[in-house]
């Protein structure tokens, strides 16, 4: 049988929610987190931030339930980030690491990740070489580096349509998929007793000998 233990901390920071998980995150937990969490976003919560780095083993059901989370709290103007960067949690959330905000831990959440510890970096060296740049020089910069941001915002924007239709898409495969198996079982429930009688085997062979 499996452990219970997986331990979670609510706490409001930085105006945002921070859930940190610990343990064990097992498929028979999946739904009472899933209750949880749904209960904070529409009590109002709009900030959330799910650090996963504690979680030590976690089964298939886990990712997709952050997915349809994700897509809730989206729906209604907020979003859900995400911490962790060890090996098996990442390994669960691999198929769907493009439709997540993960950072590796708080310090990148905080400093807006990558972008941000570079805008830092670069005040520091300004500061240490003391470059100065004309103005014709820095205008051209700022028109090729206006004229790139545009162009980025625009593949942001197709790429996140893209990503919000393939995360529609596969939060309704998942839904299909588990609603199938749950009528499979009890297809298999009801004709348990058939096959126990032999009633499916000799209907069967009655079909094979016409």
């Amino acid at each position: 049988m499996k452990s219970e233990a997986l331990d979670i901390t609510i706490i409001s920071r930085d105006q945002r929610l921070w859930l940190n998980f610990s343990g064990p995150f097992n498929n028979e937990q999946a739904p009472g987190i899933k209750e949880k969490i749904s209960g904070l976003i529409e009590d109002g919560n709009r900030r959330l931030v799910v650090d996963l780095e504690g979680v030590t083993n976690i089964d298939d059901a886990v990712a997709p339930l952050f997915l349809f989370l994700v897509n809730l709290i989206r729906g209604k103007g907020g979003d859900i980030q995400f911490i962790f960067k060890n090996e098996v949690v990442s390994r669960a959330f691999s198929p769907y690491k493009n439709l997540f905000g993960i950072y590796p831990d708080a310090m990148a959440l905080q400093s807006g990740g990558f972008f941000g510890i570079l805008r830092r970096r670069r005040s520091v060296l300004s500061k240490k070489t003391g470059v100065r740049m004309s103005r014709p020089l820095a205008l051209v910069l700022l028109c090729a580096l206006a004229g790139w941001f545009l162009s980025l915002m625009f593949i942001i924007f197709l790429q996140s349509r893209r990503i919000h239709e393939q995360e529609t898409e596969v939060i309704v495969l998942t839904q299909w998929k588990q609603q199938a198996n749950v009528e499979i079982m009890n297809l298999r429930e009801r004709i348990r007793p058939l096959d126990q009688l032999g009633i499916l085997k000799d209907t069967a062979e009655t079909h094979e000998r016409k």
